[in-house]
């Protein structure tokens, strides 16, 4: 796919890998639409790398695990831009904590925002990408739902993350070919161990970065390098690319 003049919604990009994300889609002179929930001053300043890589953009507020916030960032896309071509569900929270002592209300939240935000969003963009016969979804998972993660799914707490992103897993496979006659492709990267807020204050990070074959932790950029792949190669439909360092 050529990039220059596609219109990318990146659902939390105002930090981490979707920020990094929404840079390297500016490079290709793409217009990105920036979503953020609380925090616009990250926003602000994800828009101005956006615009000194060459890129255009617009930030949306939006909380993706409420259907009608996540319509209103679909259709104040549509308002500015005129369609979508590409839409990067990047958002998503991170809770660790022991299945016998995590809340009913702790367990919603990772679902709202990690599964249904997903749903949420593909289901306002879909109609769009069916008429035109053409367009993108790549989903972010995570290393800790893969079975090669051997060193991350004895860490305890883990469970319903891992449970949020094993769905993604799911949701990609399964729509890939459910959509491949409308030529619309689904992917996901699983990220392993990266440098992002969520990671920082993981216990113990210096013994689990040893845990990392590349003996370090992976970068936001590197990350979002392999999603601009993914977006480039048009043969490329239902995989889950894990970019973990070795794990």
């Amino acid at each position: 796919m050529n990039l220059n003049g596609k219109v990318i919604i990146v659902t939390g990009s105002s930090r981490g890998i979707g920020r990094a994300t929404a840079v390297e889609f500016a490079r290709e002179k793409a217009k990105i639409v920036i979503n953020y929930n609380s925090n616009r001053k990250a926003a602000i300043e994800t828009l101005s790398m956006v615009e000194k890589a060459g890129g255009e953009g617009i930030i949306i507020q939006g909380d993706v695990s409420v259907f009608s916030d996540s319509k209103k960032i679909v259709e104040h896309t549509l308002e500015k831009y005129g369609t979508v071509d590409i839409l990067v569900n990047n958002a998503g929270v991170f809770i660790a904590r022991e299945l016998i002592n995590f809340s009913n209300e702790d367990w919603d939240r990772l679902f709202k925002v990690n599964v249904y935000g997903v749903f949420y969003m593909i289901k306002n963009v879909l109609p769009i990408l069916i008429e035109k016969r053409e367009g993108l979804i790549i989903n972010i998972s995570s290393i800790a739902s893969s079975v090669r993660c051997s060193k991350c799914l004895p860490s305890p707490g883990r469970v319903a993350y891992v449970a949020t992103k094993s769905a993604i897993n799911g949701i990609t496979k399964s729509l890939a070919a459910e959509l491949s006659p409308y030529n619309i492709r689904v992917n996901a990267i699983a990220p392993g161990l990266t440098e992002t807020d969520l990671v920082k204050n993981i216990p113990n990070l210096d013994e689990r970065i040893k845990e990392v074959p590349l003996n370090r932790i992976g970068k936001p950029e590197e990350m979002a390098r392999t999603i601009l792949f993914i977006a480039k190669n048009d043969f490329i439909t239902g995989e889950i690319i894990v970019v973990s360092g070795g794990e």
